[in-house]
């Protein structure tokens, strides 16, 4: 704890030295020639789309939003045969859906700190949670001081493992789920430039909304599962994150560390007796991704090894071992690879995006609660998950036709009581043939 709490004191000290050196530098700068009033540029810009997705899954699926045959889609469900030996979610399902319209304003306004501002807030009609669609909620907020060399962020944005520069680009609204770690979260962002090509990410960030943790919904300690931002609050040191990118014109690469800590419950108990527990399980991911963009394509790849990404939309989480007042947790681990090449025309764009995870499991046996998405100690659990989707994109000014055939496979088996798939596994696979309009303004 007191190496972590260091840790956050020595990051906090560096985001105020970096906004103090470039502060000063400026005021120590001798005057320039005055320049027009750039007060006419200040203000906000609107723009978004209008978007309508309409598409047909060949069997029942897990979505992470809405439930069962959203956009999100992650992967197939499990089998479930009735009392004749039928597949129940062998059933084909066909939606449309408009929920994925955005709205977005970029902010700018005058200096301050001697830095340049400006400011992002984007919002749809996406919800904040299953039941609640078509409701407008916020999908980004967030405000930027940008130095020579360095910029601090503030606000709600994207987490750091999902790199702007490097995400799948398809059709499908769950851009490349559950192969790639896909969170908006509560953040201070530190980025350095470390020469012409050479930067260095820190931040600290929250959790909020649908990006959110398992642990006790009722704070004792083996309560059932539920998704909260109240287990990494009441760890109270924030999810730490550390990047290195090497960025040119036509390449990209970059690797990332990243460490969580989370507090599942506040007590245990054993018969009437009641103590509190401060026992957190703590995880750690590593992520290195690469692009590379040439005149006729742009080819993408990532991979992710990963522990407790319950919060990013991927499956997995942890496992809880022990009796009475003697709980302790370790996550699960995931690994996952994606690659994707995409055409650079301006009216007429294909592309092909791979993924494939695999569920690692924890590193103990003998666990006795699940804290987890599509795997629990002891019973059927995700073993794999393979896609396959090539799509199609057709472009006229501000109106895009988009097409898509997503394939995904997934291999269910029975998991040990370290969260592991031994043994026989029963694949299933869903074809989504899916076609969206976008009109951009």
């Amino acid at each position: 704890m007191k190496k972590f709490s260091l840790l956050f004191t020595v990051f906090a000290l560096l985001i105020a030295g970096f906004a103090n050196a470039q502060t000063v530098a400026t005021s120590d700068a001798k005057p320039t020639e005055k320049k027009a009033d750039a007060s006419s540029t200040w203000g906000i810009k609107l723009s978004g789309f209008l978007r309508n997705d309409a598409f047909y899954d060949t069997r029942q699926v897990t979505s992470a939003r809405p439930a069962n045959q959203g956009e999100l889609l992650l992967y197939p469900t499990n089998v479930s045969n009735d009392a004749n030996g039928k597949d129940i979610n062998a059933a084909p399902s066909f939606t449309m859906s408009s929920i994925c319209t955005r709205l977005t304003g970029t902010i700018t306004g005058p200096d301050a700190f001697g830095a340049k501002t400006s400011g992002l807030f984007e919002a749809e009609f996406f919800g904040n949670a299953n039941g609640n669609e078509n409701t407008f909620r916020l999908r980004h907020a967030y405000a930027k001081l940008d130095w020579a060399t360095t910029q601090l962020g503030f606000g709600q944005y994207w987490h750091p493992l999902f790199v702007t520069d490097c995400f799948p680009g398809t059709v499908s609204f769950n851009t490349g789920m559950p192969f790639q770690p896909f969170a908006r979260n509560p953040q201070i962002r530190l980025t350095q430039k470390l020469g012409k090509e050479f930067n260095l990410i820190l931040a600290a960030v929250s959790q909020i909304e649908a990006f959110t943790s398992p642990g006790s919904s009722t704070g004792v300690a083996l309560g059932a599962s539920a998704a909260s931002q109240t287990f990494i609050n009441d760890a109270v040191i924030p999810n730490l994150h550390a990047q290195l990118q090497y960025k040119s014109k036509s390449f990209l690469a970059g690797a990332a560390f990243d460490y969580k800590s989370l507090r599942p419950a506040l007590k245990a108990t054993s018969g009437t007796t009641t103590v509190s527990t401060d026992e957190k399980v703590n995880s750690t991911t590593f992520e290195a991704y690469a692009k590379l963009s040439t005149k006729d394509v742009i080819v993408k790849a990532e991979f992710v090894a990963g522990q407790n990404l319950y919060d990013q939309l991927m499956f997995g989480g942890y496992l809880a071992y022990g009796t009475g007042t003697n709980i302790t947790y370790k996550p699960m681990g995931v690994t996952s690879y994606w690659f994707e090449i995409a055409g650079t025309g301006k009216k007429v764009i294909p592309g092909l995006f791979f993924g494939y995870a695999k569920n690692n499991g924890a590193s103990a046996t003998g666990a006795v609660a699940s804290y987890a998405r599509s795997v629990a100690a002891g019973a059927a659990s995700i073993d794999n998950v393979l896609r396959v989707s090539p799509r199609m994109d057709f472009v006229s000014g501000k109106f895009r036709f988009g097409t898509e055939i997503e394939i995904t496979n997934a291999a269910y088996g029975t998991a040990g009581t370290d969260g592991k798939v031994t043994g026989t596994t029963t694949s299933v696979t869903n074809t989504r043939f899916l076609f969206i309009t976008v009109y951009s303004f």
